[in-house]
């Protein structure tokens, strides 16, 4: 272990501090307070650089983020730390923002393409556990904007099943994110983990409850999401379920007018091409909207519900065929075990699950279970080919796959028995990271499982 809490190995190991921020206005007098240099300004405006004339109340729903009006942009800092303002009610601030202030554990995952991870590590004066995301900013050319706006989203956004951040500072050439640790990790984590033929329906139906309601905040500000999967669904020692991934967003916002479509194509899509929409796919007149999300969830309820990827493993070209076709997966089951078996070799080409059937899911474990009615017409709703004869989060939250969830009384945490969270594994001490490590050498399935925020 390095001083200032960095152990060996670790990517923050030799990054200093101490040169002048770059970021736009420091050194020039705030607007709204007078004090000459932002880094010395209390005001929450003044932190992320954000422009002046443009109000960022989290309760004005015109001025969110990815405007380019709204915001002025972040120059790539060398050092001093940028704290971000605790504005949830709920969330506690940490007066950590330096490096020395944590003691960096174990690696949990990689984000962006490699271009950051994301660590386990200990906040020193309040003695909590948090992650720490650190981006390598000299990576991070084609992702950097993303970045900025995920940053200035979530700051702006309160809700329970959404991700916060705790704070955001910079060391070196390095961006720290520090985030509350959840337990649980990601879902995908726990399909790959532990339950390789899928999650339970109640486990299944508390976690896409969680996941709606966030989506339903999200929609109600005309935020798309565009990244709905496992590895953004993440869940807390508790149980509550967060979503995370909002780098990806965008919100359908022009010139400050309301459209009712969005026709820009997301940026670094391709990792998430199992899981879009097909109108988001085709790049048509048409356009997406925020029930493009809907049809990503339906996707997701099928990875965790069969412990499968949809569409993984095939060409790209033929995915998109598959989608525009509308052949959609569903839950695989007793009662759909047939439309599986007949196709042979488990390439069920009419579920539009690619050749990922039979991978890791067995003949035995579809024929001795049963989703209910319910769950399956969630999933046929959500995939519904037509935008227009989607659901909305609001809707779906009305329906009886969700309504059952009033009569499951058992917690979350106890139905992912005999999963453990990370907090709960052991206390303080040399012991975590080797567990991580062991956890993370099993995580086999799917290929690219990530704990991703």
């Amino acid at each position: 272990m390095q001083s200032g809490g960095v152990p060996e190995g670790h990517p923050a190991a030799g990054s200093g501090g101490g040169d002048r921020c770059s970021l736009p206005g420091a050194g020039s007098e705030c607007v709204a307070c007078g004090v000459m240099s932002c880094f010395d300004c209390p005001c929450a405006c003044s932190r992320l650089a954000v422009s002046p004339d443009v109000c960022v109340d989290a309760h004005d729903h015109h001025h969110l983020p990815h405007s380019d009006a709204a915001y002025q942009p972040l120059s790539r800092v060398q050092s001093e730390s940028v704290a971000l303002e605790s504005r949830t009610s709920g969330m506690v601030p940490l007066e950590g923002t330096r490096s020395d202030d944590y003691e960096v554990w174990s690696p949990l995952a990689t984000v962006c393409g490699d271009r950051g991870t994301v660590w386990m590590a200990r906040h020193k004066p309040s003695e909590s556990h948090v992650a720490l995301k650190i981006y390598e900013l000299d990576k991070c050319e084609d992702e950097f904007e993303l970045i900025q706006d995920e940053v200035r989203l979530v700051r702006q956004l309160r809700h329970p099943n959404i991700m916060r951040y705790l704070a955001s500072f910079t060391t070196g050439q390095q961006l720290w994110v520090v985030m509350p640790l959840l337990g649980f990790t990601s879902a995908s984590r726990l399909v790959a983990t532990n339950f390789s033929d899928g999650l339970p329906e109640p486990a299944l139906a508390l976690l896409v409850k969680d996941t709606l309601q966030g989506l339903s905040y999200l929609h109600s500000r005309r935020i798309v999401h565009r990244a709905v999967r496992g590895s953004h669904i993440l869940i807390d020692s508790t149980g509550k379920v967060v979503l995370s991934g909002l780098r990806h967003s965008t919100c359908i916002l022009d010139t400050h007018r309301w459209k009712r479509t969005i026709h820009r194509y997301p940026p670094e899509a391709r990792c998430n091409l199992n899981w879009a929409s097909p109108e988001l796919l085709a790049q048509d007149l048409d356009g997406y909207c925020e029930k493009s999300d809907i049809y990503s969830l339906g996707i997701t309820m099928c990875e965790l519900g069969n412990g499968e990827v949809p569409y993984r493993g095939i060409p790209t070209t033929l995915l998109l065929l598959e989608k525009l076709e509308n052949r959609v997966p569903f839950l695989f089951d007793a009662s759909t075990y047939p439309q599986i078996s007949e196709n042979g070799q488990g390439l069920a080409t009419d579920s539009g699950v690619g050749g990922s059937v039979g991978d890791n899911l067995t003949s035995l474990a579809v024929t001795q279970r049963l989703f209910s009615p319910a769950a399956h017409d969630f999933v046929s709703q959500s995939l519904c080919g037509s935008p227009h004869h989607r659901p909305s989060a609001e809707r779906l939250l009305n329906h009886p796959f969700i309504k059952q969830t009033r009569r499951i009384h058992t917690p979350l945490p106890v139905l992912l028995h005999p999963v453990v969270p990370l907090t709960e594994t052991t206390e303080v001490g040399e012991i975590i990271p080797d567990l991580l490590e062991r956890t993370l050498e099993q995580t086999t399935l799917n290929d690219d499982v990530n704990w991703e925020f």
